[in-house]
């Protein structure tokens, strides 16, 4: 399977922000038609059309909005490791899975829980919600401080 090209989705992003080839091309640098190129090998790449063009401006299209998503998060994870890189810090995150049954009181907070990971400075939290307490294993937690 070939390789995402990280140079093509930072394009296309720039293009979905701006909504406009044109100016998202004047604000990377790069000529109207190498940008265009370049999407629609993304396009090619993914299998999808990941733009519309209305009038004189492109919207997402489904697959877009979802390829807008994973953009967003990859380049967000990516901007992450950079400061933590530069801050020196490689401390392990920590997860904290809560698991509750569907007839749990909807009053029900993670806070009951804040005692046990007040030395957790960084939070991934994964609420699930189960019908029967067969399911109850896949939520328990991994780790506990």
């Amino acid at each position: 399977m070939p390789r995402l090209n990280f140079h093509h989705l930072h394009y296309f992003w720039a293009v979905a922000k701006e909504g406009n080839l044109t100016r998202a091309a004047t604000h990377l640098h790069v000529s109207q038609s190498a940008l265009s190129a370049q999407i629609r090998q993304l396009e090619e790449q993914l299998g999808q059309p990941l733009f519309a063009r209305v009038g004189r401006s492109l919207q997402l299209t489904e697959a877009g909005q979802l390829a807008l998503g994973y953009a967003e998060s990859i380049f967000a994870s990516g901007n992450e490791l950079m400061a933590l890189m530069r801050e020196g810090r490689r401390d392990e995150r920590q997860v904290l899975r809560i698991g509750a049954v569907a007839t749990l009181s909807r009053d029900f907070s993670g806070r009951t829980f804040c005692s046990r990971c007040s030395r957790v400075t960084t939070s991934n939290w994964c609420c699930t919600r189960a019908t029967c307490w067969s399911c109850w294993p896949a939520c328990a937690c991994t780790r506990w401080t």
